[in-house]
């Protein structure tokens, strides 16, 4: 595949899931992907890592949201102790320089992230992995040439953001992912084939 690489399946994801579950509190605190007409506008989420938010949110302008920044922890992250495993082991199998945003997402089923193009500073210095908490194969992740995956729970996906791609939930569960990026050297799909942990 161009834009996906498997890098890990059969992974633990049961005590984050349930956390999240336990959580509902946490989810949509942080607007700024979820505009009305932005790709991710069926979606909710909850961020653990990135630019600090607060003078953002205070002038109500993101438009500098996305350009260079040292990410901070947000307050889901201590909520949701079991991500740390999950965030580091990625770290370390890929020998991770810095740790960008983390985020969780969840896709209700019947509703989709809409076809859309992620650019930036922290889309072009980081890699994308996806660490599928909940998913069957009636959710695709496709790109704009035909190309798609249908995860499994406890898959790992190293993939791509900077083309044109969507995510489709057709199954009946919501699909939820943790989205962990980490500035690394190393080639990863060149480096990694799929494994189970």
């Amino acid at each position: 595949m161009k834009y996906f690489q498997q890098v890990a399946s059969g992974m633990n994801v049961l005590p984050l899931a349930v956390q999240v579950h336990n959580h509902p509190e946490l989810w949509n605190r942080n607007p700024a992907r979820l505009v009305p007409f932005g790709p991710h506008r069926e979606t909710d989420d909850i961020w653990l890592r990135y630019k600090d938010e607060a003078p953002h949110k205070a002038t109500g302008d993101y438009s500098h949201f996305a350009d260079e920044h040292y990410p901070i922890w947000y307050p889901a992250y201590f909520a949701l102790p079991a991500s740390r495993l999950l965030i580091f082991s990625v770290m370390t199998r890929f020998q991770g320089e810095s740790l960008g945003g983390v985020l969780i997402y969840r896709i209700p089923p019947g509703k989709r992230i809409y076809a859309h193009i992620d650019s930036g500073w922290h889309v072009d210095y980081h890699e994308k992995f996806n660490i599928y908490l909940q998913a069957d194969e009636r959710t695709a992740f496709r790109y704009g040439n035909g190309e798609a995956i249908r995860a499994q729970t406890g898959d790992i996906y190293h993939f791509t953001n900077s083309v044109m791609h969507e995510v489709v939930n057709e199954g009946d569960l919501d699909h939820l992912v943790m989205t962990v990026c980490i500035h690394t050297s190393l080639e990863v799909a060149k480096c990694h084939s799929p494994g189970r942990d």
